[in-house]
């Protein structure tokens, strides 16, 4: 009878064991219980690498991640999002920006003269950098494509009343 619990004990320990999983982290990354299947934490190789994945609400395989505002590079490791190879930007007046600023974004909304964030004060939000693709300086974003800045629409009014343009 004592030989049969020990047995039955052992099989319940060995399944219990077996069924935790123990992540063995590297030095930047952190431990994930709840990944979501739509989070990646690799290097883009592509703008909107991510866009188009809906996330579900289980819970994906426990995994590793990258800690915050770095990226998985090639081999494997963890780097700063900054120290990933940029990808290309095809489209016209564009350039690749590793980390580009809450303000200005590059939105035609958000545009001023001189490039300078339009929002007063000074905003202390800490965001995790997705690398993208930007309108160059002195242009900004219009339904898509960077135009200068005189061809956003509250400026090119502002012109039309001011300068009789």
């Amino acid at each position: 009878m004592t030989r049969s619990v020990y047995i039955v004990l052992f099989v319940v320990f060995v399944t219990i064991h077996s069924s935790v999983q123990l992540l063995e982290c590297g030095p930047s990354e952190d431990e994930d219980n709840c990944p979501s299947d739509c989070y990646s934490d690799k290097c883009p190789t592509s703008e909107h690498q991510n866009v188009g994945c809906t996330a579900s609400s289980e819970c994906g395989t426990p995994r590793c991640k990258c800690h915050f505002n770095t990226k998985r590079a090639l081999n494997g490791t963890c780097i700063k999002t900054t120290d990933c190879p940029p990808f290309d930007c095809e489209r016209p007046n564009e350039e690749y920006v590793a980390c580009p600023p809450f303000c200005p974004s590059d939105d035609c909304r958000q545009s001023t003269p001189d490039g300078r964030c339009p929002i007063y004060g000074h905003i202390f939000i800490v965001l995790e950098c997705e690398p993208a693709c930007r309108c160059i300086k002195g242009y900004w974003r219009k339904e898509g494509e960077c135009v200068p800045y005189e061809e956003c629409p509250q400026h090119s009014t502002t012109l039309q009343i001011l300068y009789g343009l």
